[in-house]
């Protein structure tokens, strides 16, 4: 049987990152192709004013240059900045004062303000804002007779870009959080679910030790088993004492179903979403085959969130089908839908989605050295595939 082929659309493109910038880059260079064309008529309606125009349109090329991704954010805008500011005191230097300020300029610097106070660390992100910030509020000095109310637009657009850029920040921050907070609560599930499938393992094993010593004629071997049925005593009893300790603050757990309970997690499905859509289960024979309990565990917890997915996340869609099948060592789980919610990003990380059960899910499956993954498919639809290594 052969397993699950992954879909290609699965990941991200290779071009993605040069394809993101492409856009602002066009809009950038066409609004400095637009401002040339301005400066030479105003050059060429103001006799020696041609050098100060020259100076604000290359000046505006090479701050737009900095907005593409060549160096690291801090060093492009604090290279942006030097050039702005540069191209001020040349101006103020020479005595020149000319009527346009340099919209290419002043709209990369912004851009630079903005994606500093949203990405660049604290430390570094105050003195590079504070220039870049000061960049833009020097382009109306450039004009001497530059009216009071222009600087104080200016610095308005000022202030709502860095506060643009520091709200971002604070999203981003506190979906770290979310993340964390998420990943952490995977854990501890892993955690009690941990004692309860080594615990029976254990047991038997103190149990059989026990067994064994009591009919074991040689002392040294029975005295090698009973060692054996204290340690096995002790690790149980260490791992209820960690057990407490993790969830001193957690509701009282139940332990998840596993394989078996499939049919009635679909079913529960229907009667807590009405208007959900139909679903069919496929469950390959020798699916659960041997099948260790931490895995169907896992199992049944993929299914449910990715149930639980399409519910939140595909209002339109009509049909899910869950397959789980079996392939040499490794166990496939696929919860495919045929909807096209627009909310759904396909090329993002689960923890850069807007929920966080995905997370959680990743966050097990790496865990039991598998992996996870959900996106459109070819055919249409979104599907949520797992792929969890099977002991041999």
């Amino acid at each position: 049987m052969t397993p699950l082929p992954l879909p290609s659309s699965f990941g991200t493109p290779p071009g993605l990152p040069r394809r993101r910038h492409r856009w602002p880059a066009a809009a950038l260079c066409g609004l400095w192709l637009i401002e040339g064309w301005w400066l030479s008529r105003a050059a060429a309606d103001q006799p020696g004013g041609g050098h100060a125009h020259l100076v604000v349109w290359v000046a505006g090329l090479l701050v737009a240059l900095c907005v593409l991704p060549w160096a690291g954010l801090p060093v492009r805008a604090l290279a942006a900045a030097g050039v702005s500011w540069s191209a001020t005191g040349c101006l103020l230097a020479f005595g020149v004062h000319v009527p346009v300020w340099g919209v290419a300029e002043s709209v990369a610097l912004l851009t630079l303000l903005a994606l500093v106070a949203w990405r660049v660390p604290v430390r570094a992100a105050l003195p590079l804002g504070v220039a870049l910030a000061a960049g833009v509020l020097a382009a109306p000095v450039r004009d001497a007779n530059a009216i009071g109310a222009a600087v104080v637009a200016y610095a308005l657009v000022v202030a709502g870009v860095a506060a643009l850029g520091l709200c971002l920040r604070y999203r981003d921050t506190e979906r770290a959080k979310a993340v964390a907070a998420a990943r952490d609560a995977e854990r501890l599930e892993l955690a009690g679910e941990l004692h309860d499938f080594v615990s029976h393992h254990v047991a038997a094993m103190t149990l059989l030790a026990r067994a064994t010593g009591s009919l074991a004629k040689d002392e040294r071997v029975a005295a090698s088993l009973r060692d054996i049925e204290e340690a096995g005593d002790e690790a149980m009893t260490s791992a209820r004492r960690l057990l407490r300790v993790l969830h001193q603050d957690q509701p009282q757990r139940e332990p998840l179903p596993g394989v078996g309970g499939l049919t009635d997690l679909v079913d529960g499905f229907h009667r807590t979403h009405p208007g959900a859509p139909r679903v069919t289960l496929h469950v390959d024979p020798c699916f659960d085959a041997g099948l260790a309990p931490e895995l169907a565990a896992s199992v049944h917890r993929i299914v449910g969130e990715a149930l639980a997915n399409v519910a939140r996340h595909s209002p339109g869609a009509s049909a899910v089908r869950v397959t789980l099948r079996r392939a040499g060592h490794r166990l496939f789980v696929s919860v495919h839908d045929d909807g096209a919610a627009p909310g759904r990003q396909p090329h993002r990380a689960p923890e850069d989605s807007g929920g966080l059960g995905l997370v959680g899910l990743t966050e097990r499956a790496d865990a039991i050295g598998g992996t996870l993954t959900a996106g459109p498919v070819p055919g249409g639809g979104w599907e949520v595939l797992a792929a969890l290594p099977v002991r041999p």
